[in-house]
């Protein structure tokens, strides 16, 4: 891999660990990941190679050497395998470094890190080791539990209820409809796929009912009006400890998103105005558009232009619960960060500070 400028040399020999999607980036990533390791050992560092020949392997892989003392975790591929890495450390002191190689690399780009491009995305790695703690940024991440997630990735054993952490979003409407559909497609391959796969939701469409509970909603009274003035809306009250209110929404709806990224699949910037750093999701849902307003509803989407829409609503609230509502049928699956969580219901709450990532400082 070609170092035209080499970042500074670590002045400390670290501990770390990698995990590589050896099929991200259309099968890049086995050749990145193999650069990635050849480079962070010329720096100097101890580097353990924690693939495996499956996701669930290498994630017992990297939290086995995470509880073992390691320095940081590095992933190598998209949004899927900073999925997995979160996993590992969310909530722990180790950070999280992305080598964002992938298909979508939605939480990257949030991030401000480079992405696609082998050398400046490793360039970027090696800057923020070198920085030392000046090069580790702490921002939020979403805790998903319910009894219906898939508990693979449940490091527990003894809870009660599975968990799951995001870092980017949770889907639980047409996106997530389009993404279970995509993923269930062997054509066309590529992003293409994801395109075929919201024309033939949008073709099939139809309004699921749901139940949402916000909890710790924030806002002045004008933000209250406008997000209740929505169809289904009943505002319960202030939080017992006076830090917002409790909003119910139960209606029919298109989509429910809850975000701490700005965007999804890719770059759609489902929720523009979210941060990964204020404490707060911003749950943006639709309700119900018709299959003519789903056709107007995604292209809108894509461009960023949805919050205009008469049917659409962002609440910002640190948790929300997510429910079937009366006689809602078959909804559809959970997703996070892209991947499969489980079946609703689930609750998702924004954990202020769980995850600390490497990131060059700025200067």
């Amino acid at each position: 891999m070609p170092d035209p400028t080499p970042p500074p040399a670590s002045a400390v020999s670290l501990r770390l660990g990698v995990v590589v999607n050896p099929t991200a980036g259309k099968g890049r990533g086995a050749r990145v990941g193999r650069g990635v390791v050849d480079r962070l050992v010329a720096a100097g560092h101890d580097v353990w190679d924690l693939s495996g020949h499956s996701a669930d392997l290498a994630l017992e892989h990297a939290r086995r050497a995470v509880t073992d003392g390691l320095d940081a975790l590095v992933v190598v591929g998209g949004d899927g395998m900073v999925h997995l890495g979160v996993q590992a450390v969310a909530g722990t002191p180790t950070p999280l470094g992305i080598v964002a190689v992938g298909t979508g690399n939605d939480f990257a780009t949030k991030l401000g890190l480079p992405v696609a491009e082998a050398e400046p995305t490793v360039t970027a790695l090696l800057t923020a080791l070198a920085a030392g703690a000046a090069g580790v940024r702490t921002v939020d991440a979403i805790e998903v539990t319910g009894t219906g997630l898939s508990d693979r990735r449940q490091p527990d054993e003894d809870a009660q209820v599975p968990v799951r952490w995001v870092a980017g979003a949770v889907s639980a409407g047409l996106d997530a409809a389009v993404n279970e559909r995509a993923n269930a497609m062997l054509r066309p391959k590529g992003a293409s796929r994801y395109v075929v796969a919201a024309l033939r939701e949008i073709a099939a469409y139809r309004a699921w009912r749901y139940r949402l509970t916000f909890e710790h909603v924030q806002g002045d009274a004008a933000e209250f009006a406008a997000v209740t003035s929505l169809p289904g809306f009943t505002d319960l009250g202030a939080e017992p400890d006076g830090d917002g209110r409790r909003l119910l929404w139960d209606a029919p709806g298109a989509l429910v998103t809850a975000s701490n990224g700005s965007t999804i699949g890719g770059g759609i910037p489902v929720a523009p105005e979210a941060s990964i750093d204020d404490g707060l999701l911003d749950v943006v849902l639709a309700g119900d558009v018709g299959r003519g307003g789903a056709c107007v509803l995604f292209p809108l989407m894509l461009a960023g232009r949805h919050l205009g829409s008469r049917r659409v609503r962002v609440v910002r609230a640190r948790a929300v619960v997510v429910e079937p509502g009366e006689g809602a049928g078959h909804l559809p699956s959970a997703f996070g960060d892209g991947e499969h969580l489980g079946t609703l219901p689930v609750r998702a709450e924004l954990r202020a500070g769980a995850l600390r990532v490497l990131v060059p400082p700025v200067g």
